[in-house]
This record gives structure tokens, C-alpha cells and sequence, in this order.
């Protein structure tokens, strides 16, 4: 059985990934750790986090994230 699974594109500064519960725009990067806004849909208060590289490409592996282009609204 074969696994058909694309790679997740480098991370980088500026980038807008959407999963199923909202919004991640990726703010600033680091050597370990990576700077994100989480904005969810229909709220207005937005979360700034910190968190290192692999742990945010597990998560967004896990979500199923897709790369946008569009800003949220």
C-alpha cells in the first residue's frame, strides 16, 4: 500500500495556513522557534504564541493544513 503524502513546504515569515479550527499566519522565525498568530473565524481577539519548529509542523501534518493566500477575514 502505497502513501501518496506531499511534504509540507519550508516554513516561512508571513505565510497563512488554514486548518479546520481558524487561521495561522506564521509572524517571525527563528533558529528553534517560530512566532504565530492563530485567529479564529467569527472571533475577534487573535493569539500570538511561540512554539517550536517541529511542534508546529506536527500540528499542522495532524489539521491537515493548506497553504492560502487570502488574509483572514
Amino acid at each position: 500500500m502505497k502513501k501518496n503524502k506531499k511534504p509540507l513546504p519550508s516554513l516561512e515569515k508571513g505565510q497563512l495556513w488554514k486548518t479546520d479550527s481558524g487561521y495561522i499566519q506564521i509572524w517571525d522565525i527563528g533558529k528553534r522557534l517560530i512566532y504565530k498568530m492563530m485567529k479564529e473565524p467569527g472571533k475577534r481577539a487573535v493569539k500570538t504564541q511561540a512554539t517550536t519548529i517541529d511542534t508546529l509542523k506536527e500540528y499542522l501534518k495532524t489539521q491537515k493544513a493548506v497553504l492560502s493566500n487570502a488574509s483572514p477575514a
